[in-house]
């Protein structure tokens, strides 16, 4: 990302944190995400999630509880002060009980600090269908890079269309595919579920790390 565009984006979200106007923040780790680690095995102790666009913090402090060392990345400055905040709230010992541990990190997620980390899940909720066509192939990199043979990738993003304008959030059809391609293989895919009849369609991806 320029370096003057990222700037612009740190002020965008920012502001929108700092404002309140957050309506995907809403306090709830959404029931498809509860569902995967319900379904497994309890993670092994040292074992790394990584949440791309973590906002606040829930869904990262979430990990965290399943007994993970659990990472959450956002460009924006003030929703990682409330994400400290909302750790706090919880309590680190909480956290420390439960095997696992959060950590938060300021970074453009078109180049994560990371490289052979080998976490064993990632999760995104849309983050990845915000970033501008040209730096989506650099975070599909990253993510590659991340995570272990076999993990998984938890996506979360808006269905876009032909009539939505340059620059409209969203994956087109047949896109992860195609970004992930050589990387990691779409394990299912499922319609999201609208939580209001203005919501805009959406898709549930879980993806694996092929060996």
């Amino acid at each position: 990302m320029h370096s003057e565009n990222g700037q612009e984006m740190r002020a965008h979200w920012d502001e929108r944190y700092r404002s309140g106007q957050t309506p995907w923040d809403t306090g709830i780790t959404p029931p498809e995400v509860q569902r995967f680690w319900e379904e497994r095995p309890r993670p092994a102790a040292g074992e790394f999630a990584l949440d791309i666009g973590c906002g606040t913090g829930l869904n990262t402090l979430f990990l965290a509880k399943q007994g993970l060392c659990a990472i959450g990345f956002d460009l924006s400055g003030q929703a990682l002060k409330l994400a400290l905040r909302r750790r706090n709230t919880t309590g680190r010992r909480e956290l420390l009980n439960s095997g696992g541990d959060a950590t938060f990190v300021q970074a453009d997620v078109s180049r994560l600090p990371l490289d052979r980390l080998g976490a064993v899940y990632a999760l995104d909720i849309g983050c990845l269908h915000s970033l501008p066509d040209e730096l989506r192939p650099a975070y599909a990199a990253g993510i590659h890079r991340a995570l272990t043979d076999d993990g998984y990738f938890h996506l979360y993003v808006f269905d876009r269309n032909s009539s939505d304008g340059p620059g409209a959030r969203g994956m087109r059809e047949g896109e992860v595919a195609a970004l992930f391609e050589n990387k990691l293989k779409i394990v299912t895919e499922e319609i999201g579920i609208s939580s209001t009849p203005a919501s805009r369609p959406s898709r549930w991806f879980l993806l694996r790390k092929t060996s």
